[in-house]
């Protein structure tokens, strides 16, 4: 479908929900903001969703303390729209306000998409969720403010891993030279993303770098962080973030393999790739999807268990794929 079909949607519409993925990330927070804050220009009754809390981190974008939870009963919206979501699973418990909305809408950019709404916006090719909403905004005839660009920069440099990752374009940078020009202050954005960790992040950092382990001549990484790890340094869910990079920075490495132990019988796997593997077939292996460079899924396994299998699955992969 193509973005007028939102656009329309959003004029025909009164009350709207804007909802995004579990464990919210940077291009997640930041597209719902900028959104809702264009739809508050508009004059339309707009309310924000997410399961889990928006990380401490991303809690200076003005707009982040209006992203709740979902409440029972539901309130049926005139337009539900969710926001960096491939598939309905992704929205966890907010997935019944879309059930109830009288029209549904998609906006995402990852491949594994699965197209579930009534409207779907999916473009493979933008860099980040965030990059769409900027092109939504300008065709809400909005040209964006101070708020706006700084919720699109936040979610289009961290989607982008600082506009280092391959899904970076021409076309990014256009718009981020916008964004700038509608008040982004780039060096503030920058402290507060990249250099702003705390203490705790730090301590998990070190406890994850003792798991490191090389495969495969040097091609590819894992590292891992255990429930006790969390505990050991007082660290939360959200310190985890970042780390996986750590693994993929090692000269030579081109897969780097994240474990994250949710509980005794539940791993999360993230996998990132240079520029020979695409991760998003090896997540689809095991039933998850995403990017061709950065992508993920969730094993039914103890952790030490899930590193053994996906180990496995990687050298076969490797046997038949990878030269």
């Amino acid at each position: 479908m193509r973005m007028i079909d939102i656009v329309e949607a959003i004029h025909e519409s009164n009350s709207i929900a804007l909802i995004t993925h579990i464990n919210p990330d940077g291009d997640a927070v930041g597209s719902l903001i900028a959104l809702m804050l264009a739809l508050d220009k508009m004059g339309k009754s707009v309310y924000g969703y997410c399961q889990d809390d928006v990380p401490k981190s991303l809690c200076f974008l003005d707009g982040a303390d209006r992203i709740s939870k979902p409440t029972d009963p539901v309130e049926r919206y005139d337009l539900a729209v969710a926001l960096d979501c491939s598939d309905r699973e992704r929205m966890g418990d907010c997935a019944s306000i879309m059930d109830m909305a009288i029209r549904s809408a998609n906006i995402d950019h990852h491949r594994s998409n699965t197209y579930y709404a009534d409207i779907n916006i999916v473009h493979e090719d933008a860099s980040a969720t965030g990059e769409m909403i900027y092109e939504l905004v300008q065709q809400l005839e909005d040209t964006g403010d101070k708020n706006i660009a700084e919720a699109l920069y936040t979610a289009i440099v961290t989607d982008t891993g600082g506009f280092s990752f391959s899904n970076t374009t021409a076309r990014t940078h256009r718009v981020i030279a916008n964004l700038i020009e509608w008040g982004a202050e780039v060096t503030e954005l920058s402290t507060r993303l990249f250099r702003n960790h705390s203490p705790e992040w730090i301590r998990l950092l070190g406890e994850a770098i003792n798991t490191l382990k090389i495969y495969h001549e040097g091609r590819v990484s894992t590292l891992y962080v255990t429930r006790e790890m969390l505990q050991k340094v007082g660290a939360s869910e959200e310190h985890i973030n970042g780390i996986i990079q750590y693994g993929k920075d090692i000269s030579g490495v081109e897969l780097a393999v994240f474990f994250r132990e949710v509980d005794p019988s539940t791993t999360k796997v993230s996998f990132r790739s240079g520029s020979l593997i695409d991760v998003s077939a090896l997540a689809q292996k095991f039933g998850g999807g995403g990017h061709k460079r950065a992508s993920g899924c969730t094993i039914n396994l103890p952790l030490f268990k899930a590193h053994k299998y996906t180990m496995e699955v990687i050298d076969n992969y490797f046997r038949e794929t990878v030269k």
